[in-house]
């Protein structure tokens, strides 16, 4: 099969290497959509340390199962999948507490949040255990489908940690695909207000057909001075979906007494200056959320099967697998969102 080798930093290599064979719990699934992820750009650009070269990165896909091991209990050939980058056991203490994505003896496909990482699907074929896979409908395209896992990182983040409520007003740091499929999330869950700060004009533009109701940027204005005056009493909840540790100290900055934090997109190492005391009286909920479990999965894709949220919105570029470098300098651009990779 052909696959893009990441073989060292900023060195991506698309060759011929032998089609893995599926064996007991694993199905061979022929991708048909891949979106490219920040944590896969930072692997590109030697940004991430916690991988091993050469791999292949890629985890956010869709695809047809083309054969099956023996021990394959709930899918045949042929039929169209969307798979979690998640795999677990199922049997540990965090898997029975039903913290999948905390697993002792899982690994992540071709992403990161966990110790072991096995090849992505940034190739033609990729290797999925059973209970990473869940039937695509047949409404969904492929491509909306591939983005089932940051749709169910976002709805997990926003509603089941953060448990945005209706007329809440609500702040996003970061107009990227996160901050973006948080924002279609927030309008129809009624939201009164989803304040999107960002640094980019054209980002904070095409917000506004994501369910943005004011637009911050904040290289032009004080954030927190604009945002108080949308909102005097402050906002209920800040979603930080930026990346940045300065969009981490500004998401406690925005913060009024009793506000709900959440650091969702911070995986930049490093500190910030945040005062105890300040939490304290404030009663600031500071939360965070990575990665997925079977829940939101399954809710991700009942919400693009009954045309509740549409993340085709917010693909902006298609390349081919023989295109990916240049895929992955479209990641420096401003004027991108979700690049998305049809092998």
């Amino acid at each position: 099969m052909k696959a893009a080798v990441l073989a060292g930093v900023k060195k991506l290599i698309v060759k011929d290497i032998p089609t893995p064979i599926p064996e007991e719990n694993m199905a061979l699934v022929k991708i048909k959509s891949c979106g490219i992820c920040m944590t896969d750009y930072k692997a590109y650009s030697g940004a991430r340390k916690n991988l091993d070269y050469p791999m292949i990165v890629g985890h956010e896909f869709s695809g047809v199962i083309e054969t099956v091991g023996e021990s394959i209990r709930f899918f045949r050939p042929g039929d169209e999948i969307i798979a979690s980058p998640v795999s677990n056991c199922g049997i540990c203490t965090n898997c029975r507490q039903g913290l999948t994505q905390y697993c002792k003896n899982g690994a992540v496909i071709g992403g990161d949040g966990m110790d072991r990482i096995i090849d992505g699907a940034f190739a033609e074929y990729v290797l999925v255990p059973e209970n990473s896979l869940y039937y695509k409908p047949e409404n969904l395209s492929f491509d909306a489908a591939a983005l089932t896992e940051p749709l169910a990182g976002s709805y997990k983040g926003l509603i089941e940690y953060s448990q945005l409520k209706i007329a809440e007003d609500l702040v996003i740091i970061g107009a990227g695909s996160m901050g973006l499929l948080a924002s279609m999330i927030a309008q129809k869950a009624g939201a009164a207000s989803v304040i999107m700060i960002d640094v980019d004009d054209w980002r904070l533009n095409f917000s506004k057909n994501c369910g943005a109701t004011d637009l911050i940027n904040l290289t032009k204005k004080d954030p927190i001075q604009a945002v108080y005056s949308i909102l005097p009493k402050g906002p209920d909840i800040v979603f930080e979906a930026a990346g940045p540790l300065s969009a981490a100290q500004l998401a406690f900055d925005l913060c009024r007494r009793g506000t709900r934090l959440n650091e969702f997109g911070v995986t930049t190492e490093g500190t910030i200056n945040v005062s105890p005391a300040e939490i304290h009286w404030k009663e600031t909920r500071v939360d965070a959320s990575f990665s997925v479990y079977p829940r939101v999965m399954q809710q991700s894709i009942r919400l693009m099967e009954k045309g509740i949220v549409d993340p085709n919105k917010i693909i902006t570029h298609r390349f081919n697998l023989d295109e990916i470098e240049e895929a992955m300098n479209t990641m420096k651009k401003s004027d991108r969102i979700k690049i998305i990779i049809n092998p």
